[in-house]
């Protein structure tokens, strides 16, 4: 991306998260002056606190098996802002960002709008520009008051739901479930994920029942056949010392369930998406930086579990896979994190191994020695950058055993930077 873009969208970065800028009247006023592209394509508006990314990814590639048009908004991105903005699995055009994003900041309604705000009127403008018939959106943060909560969407989907960005979203699992059932729409179906904790559940059912909108229970598909080939839990060949294979592509069976139901209710509109389609999407979806193998080191492994729950997960997937325990553990968070909380998580797994703490070039980023001092049971270090902290942990865990990175998806960005594997401009 060329300097001046890159230099434009910097400057808008910071203020998303602020709870007084938090609310869609602003976004509307936006989208108005586009002429509402958001009210031009058909959407499937995905929340949760993990797994929503993957789950994303995977509606939006069986759609694309299916002949449809397809648009993907995503957040945060890892290497490059376009990644974002995907239509038809290639990300945004930069010169087409670099003509709406100056336009967009000139209209009356588009003064003192936050970073999030303006990336969601240009990924809606992109949409609808480039003739996107259907596209999956996911939330940015929360749901009820989240900037892409604007959508009037054909189905809405909840994944799992932890405790995380407490301090905006409140401290208890009902709270957040709440927050995030903000985009159950009336009469509009929501997709409940199989792995959801009974609380959630229970707030989520309440929101729906309040709003007519009928609930399709996930947890029914976790069986379908049709995801047979994204729940393949044989460890990869690499790893076992067979013939170097296709990293894992780090989806779950909750994840493959939850886009079934949701791609089950698109067919209830009119998609038509054949076996066929079916299984090739699901074969061929990828989501970069989940459960990743680097492509030049392949001893190192990243996953951006940043909360307990998905540390867990990353611990159950790792085991499910075979792969031997890590002999080096990169860990890099955001302040906001629940630091001892993901070491406990982290524990039974690794916990034999050298942890390297480390941040990331995020100005959210928890200082490295901070971070090591909560890791008391651990052989710790302090590295200062990624790039490096990823290094030293190779050189700590020796020629035969793997390093994992996790905690931060800026920091998985960073190390793809150094040793391979960003998400490029076609997913």
């Amino acid at each position: 991306m060329s300097h001046s873009l890159q230099h434009a969208l910097e400057a808008l970065y910071g203020l998303e998260r602020r709870r007084d800028k938090l609310g869609l009247d602003g976004t509307r006023a936006l989208l108005a002056a586009l002429d509402h592209p958001e009210r031009r394509f058909h959407s499937i508006h995905v929340a949760g606190t993990n797994g929503k990314g993957s789950t994303c990814a995977l509606i939006e590639r069986v759609l694309r098996e299916a002949g449809i048009r397809t648009g993907l908004f995503t957040s945060p991105h890892l290497v490059d802002f376009r990644e974002r903005i995907r239509v038809a699995g290639r990300w945004a055009d930069e010169a087409a960002l670099a003509e709406r994003l100056p336009w967009i900041e000139a209209q009356p309604a588009g003064q003192d709008r936050t970073f999030f705000e303006v990336a969601t009127a240009l990924g809606f403008d992109a949409f609808a520009r480039a003739g996107v018939t259907w596209a999956v959106v996911e939330v940015g943060l929360g749901g009820r008051l989240d900037t892409t909560n604007v959508l009037e969407p054909e189905a809405c989907v909840i994944t799992s739901i932890g405790l995380d960005h407490t301090e905006i979203l409140g401290d208890t699992i009902a709270a957040i479930a709440a927050e995030k059932g903000g985009i159950i729409k009336p009469g509009v179906p929501v997709v409940l994920a199989p792995d959801l904790v009974p609380a959630a559940r229970e707030t989520l059912e309440t929101i729906a029942r309040e709003r007519d909108a009928p609930v399709v229970d996930a947890r029914a598909l976790l069986e379908d056949p049709r995801g047979a080939a994204a729940l393949d839990e044989t460890p990869d060949r690499a790893a076992t010392g067979e013939a170097p294979g296709r990293p894992p592509r780090g989806f779950r069976p909750a994840h493959v369930a939850t886009a079934l139901a949701a791609l089950d209710l698109a067919s209830r509109r009119g998609v038509a998406i054949s076996p066929t389609a079916f299984a090739n999407g699901l074969a061929r979806a990828r989501w970069p930086g989940r459960f990743e193998r680097s492509p030049r080191e392949p001893r190192l492994w990243w996953d951006g579990a940043h909360n307990a729950d998905g540390v867990r997960a990353l611990v159950e997937t790792w085991r499910a896979r075979g792969l031997p325990a890590p002999g080096a553990v990169v860990l890099a968070l955001s302040r906001d994190k629940d630091a001892p909380a993901m070491l406990r998580a982290l524990a039974p797994l690794a916990g034999d191994a050298t942890l390297v703490a480390t941040r990331s070039r995020n100005e959210r980023a928890l200082e490295p020695e901070r971070l090591a001092a909560a890791a008391a049971a651990y052989r710790t270090r302090v590295v200062p950058d990624v790039a490096a902290a990823c290094r030293a942990a190779l050189d700590d865990a020796g020629p035969e055993r793997l390093v994992l990175l996790l905690g931060s998806l800026f920091a998985v960005g960073e190390a793809m930077e150094a040793f391979g594997g960003a998400p490029g401009e076609w997913l």
